[in-house]
């Protein structure tokens, strides 16, 4: 059985078109800022959609026609967002539209990743040298959320620096002109944070980080000699590929997954991505046994299919905004149709 080929990602320069072999599904992101996760662009939503090159132009064509947009070369977000154009997007999406039980849609708000990478690649690791599973009743989760929750009125003006300072710590390249955080000084702030803490259950939080030099000693070492193509990473594409790939999975079991080209995608990523999802369950726990039959990348400008998946993820996107406090007239005409297409997330609250 076949988990990964040498070759992968392969590039995508001719139609996409189902035949005799597996399906094809086009996926793309929205709302990237790669693992600048404190930047203002809060939500990040990766979407696929089981459907080809074929299939996909004259659905993409009639969403153009509806929402009078056809000038333009390839379909965006943006041109959709006007009453004719959302209307269009709504009901392409909702039961018994050209999309309908097509669309899987995953999404993250960045602020709260921070926490659950903290928990993730500090705490965890702690906890597992100890024998103690924190996935397995949700411990891990539970932690993350308590200190995204109350951690702003815990610790005041020392939280967002506190999660800068991580971010800075744990991220693969730095910021131009900023300094790197090294492991004493994002300790030192722990301590204090901890010491100013207003609230004992982020105190807990933090006192059990503060458990974990070990494990930040070791993880500054692995993203400065890049040990890893994919841990420890804070992209958000790297959490929430594994979860759409899985949704296919589970649906129509390998497919041909065709997803708009990106720098991650090197042949070392595809390498360890695949094995991981299908040997190592264990570390990627929301996403068990996930395979593809074929690994592709391509221009969107190229594929309807993929210009539709960016559709779908721009749209999972702005629901999840509004479901974060930042309500607009495009999350309310999508919301009914697009909310139950979100099959996964890393968000604090479920999304309602």
């Amino acid at each position: 059985m076949k988990i990964v080929d040498p070759a992968w990602p392969m590039w995508a320069d001719r139609t996409t078109a189902d035949n005799d072999g597996p399906v094809w599904v086009a996926a793309d992101e929205s709302g990237s800022s790669g693992e600048n996760l404190i930047d203002p662009q809060g939500t990040f939503a990766h979407a696929a959609v089981r459907i080809d090159d074929e299939a996909a132009t004259p659905i993409l064509a009639e969403l153009r026609q509806e929402a009078g947009v056809t000038q333009a070369p390839e379909a965006k977000f943006a041109q959709f967002r006007h009453r004719r154009g959302r209307q269009a997007l709504a009901a392409a999406f909702a039961a018994g539209g050209p999309l309908a039980d097509r669309v899987v849609i995953t999404v993250a708000h960045k602020r709260f990743l921070i926490t659950t990478k903290m928990i993730d690649l500090l705490i965890e690791e702690e906890a597992h040298e100890q024998g103690i599973d924190l996935y397995a009743n949700g411990a891990a989760r539970e932690l993350a959320v308590t200190l995204f929750a109350d951690g702003p009125r815990a610790l005041g003006p020392m939280w967002d620096p506190l999660m800068t300072a991580f971010v800075s710590l744990a991220r693969a390249t730095q910021r131009g002109g900023t300094q790197k955080e090294t492991v004493e000084s994002f300790f030192a702030l722990l301590e204090e944070a901890r010491w100013r803490s207003h609230r004992r259950n982020v105190e807990h939080v933090l006192l059990a980080l503060l458990g974990t030099r070990v494990h930040a000693d070791a993880l500054v070492e692995s993203v400065a000699h890049r040990r890893s193509a994919i841990f420890p990473g804070l992209d958000p594409l790297i959490t929430m590929l594994p979860m759409t790939m899985n949704h296919m999975y589970t649906r129509y079991g390998p497919v041909r997954f065709l997803h708009d080209e990106q720098k991650i995608f090197t042949p070392a990523f595809a390498q360890e991505l695949f094995q991981t999802m299908w040997r190592l369950p264990e570390i990627l726990s929301h996403a068990p046994r996930t395979r593809v039959a074929e690994f592709w990348t391509g221009d969107s400008r190229r594929h309807p299919s993929i210009q539709l998946a960016d559709l779908a993820a721009s749209a999972g996107r702005v629901v999840t905004e509004a479901h974060l406090g930042e309500p607009t007239d495009v999350a309310d005409a999508l919301r009914p149709a697009v909310l139950p297409l979100i099959k996964d997330y890393v968000l604090a609250t479920e999304p309602t």
